[in-house]
């Protein structure tokens, strides 16, 4: 089956696969590389020049929920814990800056109506007191 990309697990979900048919390995780049911590999938088959495909590909941040999902990482529930408690810290992020930005749209809308209310008093006002005195 060499040449699929994907293919189905037990799990339910996708396992990504190389060129030589095999489930994709997921690394952490070591402290000494050039980008440490950054996580990369490789060909299992990368030590025997063979047999490997050469399949080398960093994993982008958005890409690591669904990697550890299908990806097959050696401890991916730990990672997948950490990637969930990365996502939501970014949602509650998210959430408070549309909270703020909800809190200034009523406080816009609110002065909004305190003016229009205003300019409607001032124009009765004019007209009322204009007719009063003959103006």
């Amino acid at each position: 089956m060499a040449g699929s990309s994907k293919s189905s697990s037990a799990s339910g979900f996708s396992r990504k696969r190389c060129g030589c048919g095999d489930e994709v390995v997921v690394f952490t780049a070591g402290s000494k590389a050039k980008n440490p911590g950054k996580r990369f999938r490789r060909c299992p088959n990368w030590k025997d020049v063979n047999r490997s495909c050469g399949l080398f590909e960093w994993v982008e941040e958005d890409d690591k929920l669904g990697d550890l999902l299908g990806g097959g990482c050696c401890n991916s529930s730990e990672m997948l814990i950490e990637t969930l408690k990365l996502k939501n810290s970014k949602l509650h992020m998210k959430l408070e800056k549309e909270r703020t930005s909800s809190r200034l749209t009523k406080k816009l809308l609110v002065m909004a109506w305190v003016m229009l209310f205003f300019v409607c008093m001032w124009c009765l006002l004019k007209c009322h007191c204009g007719k009063k005195f003959g103006v």
